[in-house]
């Protein structure tokens, strides 16, 4: 199933014939969108819960421990969902409920540390990007063909490497060193592409329905996709804060 072969990390684990043929149950577009929607509610409402307990505490939730190993459960919940479709609900729950708890948390932070706003401006972006790459995909203004995934891939790679440069010079305390005009500038270039991941996603969804493919597989999509978003959400959070530094 060359169709399902792209270089969203988790539908390039998956077995390229896993989705082929008809099932009594099809996925379709409404039962596609209850899924995510679910997903992101469980997400949210951990996150909330998250947030206000420790901008009005001061405390995180569950201690440094549970901060530390959150987002190492949602990542094994991914890289799990994608190579066991039929288990992909369970983990897409659990997947929701960790990030969002991690994410509070982060947001917490961010909130407390630049105020003004930051995280509700960062979700509206979030919202607003999410809707206008839904129009230029559903538009046909933007193709999603074979060049553009491959050309997607070697950016996202290149900010891996470049993330992990990063990394290491904090690590050696030689970050500060580096002008905000560069971070901003590796940062708008990250939003831009988890941005673009969103028109991949829509693609993956787009053909998962018009394969014919049985219903479980929504879940897979639905938690790619939330992956997608949480990673477009922390790149313009970023941004945000690395603007608001630049006015100060």
């Amino acid at each position: 199933m060359r169709l399902f072969r792209s270089t969203n990390p988790m539908m390039r684990r998956m077995h390229p014939g896993a989705m082929g043929g008809t099932s009594d149950y099809p996925a379709t577009i409404g039962t596609f969108s209850v899924k995510l929607l679910l997903l992101t509610g469980i997400l949210v409402g951990f996150a909330s819960f998250s947030f206000f307990n420790l901008v009005n505490t001061g405390n995180i939730t569950g201690g440094i421990a549970l901060l530390i190993g959150a987002p190492i459960v949602a990542i094994i919940s991914v890289f799990v969902a994608m190579s066991k479709p039929h288990l992909a609900m369970y983990f897409a729950f659990i997947y929701a409920m960790t990030q969002g708890i991690f994410l509070g948390t982060i947001s917490g932070i961010y909130e407390l540390s630049f105020g003004d706003g930051i995280v509700s401006t960062a979700l509206l972006a979030t919202l607003g990007v999410f809707f206008a790459m839904g129009f230029l995909y559903m538009s046909g203004l933007v193709k999603v063909t074979s060049r553009f995934r491959r050309v997607m891939f070697t950016l996202l790679l290149g900010l891996f490497f470049t993330s992990l440069v990063l990394l290491i010079l904090s690590l050696f305390g030689a970050l500060g060193g580096l002008s905000l005009g560069f971070l901003l500038f590796i940062s708008a270039i990250s939003s831009v592409v988890a941005a673009l991941y969103l028109l991949m996603d829509f693609d993956n969804v787009a053909r998962l329905i018009e394969s014919g493919a049985d219903r479980q597989y929504e879940w897979v999509f639905a938690l790619s996709m939330m992956v997608t978003l949480v990673w477009l959400y922390v790149e313009l959070l970023r941004l945000i804060a690395i603007l608001s530094r630049r006015r100060n």
